[in-house]
């Protein structure tokens, strides 16, 4: 009995522990607005030569960026991580964070059907499409098959006939039901998604380049009458994001999305994915799977785009690839990238109690934002076809550019040229010599096949 009570004991005491260690890593790690790298890695038990051998792999690939958090510090910096690139279907965990947050608020349930909530689409939805729960629409079994927005080829060539599949079924990868999520989310919480995101997660974490223009609703209402959601954000602050569910959802002593639910989301409840059997399994909106017999669930986006949690190791790891010039980086080579992070640790070495780190300033770049004279005569609609329309607008803060995955500042590097943030191909306004060619655009090629520039004829 004595026996039974201390090991219940020494159970508490060990339950305790790691509560504390939780608080203090939300607590101490993140009290400042910017980053603490590392001054030597070597402290906290890592190969310095290992490293620069990842450094050197990274050289030579595709990768834009490729960011280590280790136990709340940045380990390991490569490439441009305060640049926004598209998060394409990373998207999709970020939705996991709001619905998780409404449904602890007790605004959304999980048993909850399209029925019941009132959802339809164009051309009316079947009586059995209509009974998918919102826990099918998060694990991508609703079996409703019905066009959306922002599919990709893929998904539009390979979806299954509708009726084929009863709800909670079927895997299949849809962005209908991912899209639909946005407008279950707004009708059942009276939020707008972005300020919601925004007050509720990227402020309390401190994001430190989000803004809420880097969200975009991207309706094509010839599809479907729910729009798809884009972000654009920094390596960095989905780092923090990544954290935030390392931390199981609490961040500065504030539990901002339940720990039960991001376990529950990280949980396969499908391991069978066909196509995307080298993800492993798919929980709610989170891949799952394991790298070097350890548990890691990722958030993932076309091309290469990575959050990747490795809850055993207390580490974060964000892969990024320019896709705005469609470059891609492969799911193995991603893989391999992490094994040599995780391969870099040095276990025998005593991993000090209290590293050097310093503040974590990795460069920015900076763009002129004076008009040296109005720039009205280039607004309006421009086509190209098959980079599509694209509109220059004027705003309060100045000219932009919308395209069909969001709006980017323009920033003149000349009166006649213009550099759009993020994407950062260079725009040359050119009079339309004959008037077939007024409001079309002509992109321009370099060596490699990108794109050098892009000519807009007004």
């Amino acid at each position: 009995m004595i026996i039974k009570r201390l090991k219940n004991f020494r159970s508490i005491l060990l339950y305790l522990g790691a509560l504390y260690a939780v608080n203090v890593s939300a607590q101490s790690n993140f009290k400042n607005k910017n980053w603490k790298q590392y001054t030597d890695v070597a402290e906290v038990g890592f190969s310095a030569n290992a490293l620069n051998l990842l450094r050197k792999k990274l050289d030579s690939s595709q990768t834009a960026s490729f960011l280590v958090v280790f136990q709340g510090h940045i380990l390991f910096s490569h490439g441009e991580n305060t640049r926004k690139f598209m998060l394409h279907s990373i998207r999709k965990s970020i939705m996991n964070a709001m619905i998780g947050i409404a449904i602890e608020n007790g605004t959304m349930r999980l048993d909850q059907t399209l029925k019941a909530l009132g959802i339809n689409d164009i051309g009316q939805l079947s009586d059995l499409e209509r009974e998918a729960t919102l826990k099918d629409l998060l694990s991508a079994r609703s079996g409703v098959y019905h066009p959306s927005a922002y599919a990709t080829r893929g998904m539009i060539k390979n979806l299954p006939e509708r009726g084929s599949h009863d709800p909670g079924t079927f895997w299949y990868y849809n962005n209908w039901d991912f899209n639909v999520l946005l407008t279950i989310y707004e009708q059942q919480t009276g939020k707008k998604f972005f300020e919601a995101f925004y007050e509720e997660i990227a402020k309390p974490i401190g994001m430190e380049d989000f803004e809420l223009s880097d969200g975009y609703y991207r309706l094509e209402a010839d599809k479907s009458m729910h729009p798809a959601y884009l972000f654009r954000m920094s390596t960095r602050d989905m780092a923090r994001f990544g954290q935030l569910y390392l931390q199981k959802g609490r961040w500065n002593n504030q539990q901002l999305i339940a720990a039960d639910w991001i376990e529950q989301s990280t949980q396969p409840v499908t391991t069978d994915l066909r196509d995307f059997s080298v993800r492993g399994g798919y929980g709610f909106l989170w891949w799952v799977s394991t790298i070097n017999h350890q548990k890691m669930y990722n958030a993932s986006g076309s091309g290469g785009h990575k959050i990747i949690v490795l809850p055993e190791s207390g580490m974060v790891i964000v892969h990024r690839v320019n896709t705005y010039e469609n470059k891609k980086v492969s799911e193995d080579h991603i893989h391999e990238l992490v094994s040599l992070v995780l391969n870099a640790r040095t276990r025998s070495e005593k991993i000090n109690t209290g590293p050097r780190l310093y503040t974590y300033t990795p460069p920015a770049k900076v763009f002129k934002t004076s008009y040296h004279q109005s720039m009205d005569r280039y607004l309006g609609t421009y086509k190209h076809k098959f980079l599509g329309k694209m509109t220059i607008k004027k705003e309060p803060a100045g000219y932009v550019l919308e395209n069909g995955v969001g709006i980017f500042k323009l920033y003149p590097a000349s009166d006649s040229t213009f550099i759009p943030g993020d994407i950062e191909n260079l725009i040359v306004m050119e009079k339309a010599l004959e008037t077939t060619k007024r409001y079309t655009i002509e992109a321009k090629f370099g060596s490699g096949n990108p794109m050098s520039r892009i000519i807009f004829y007004y």
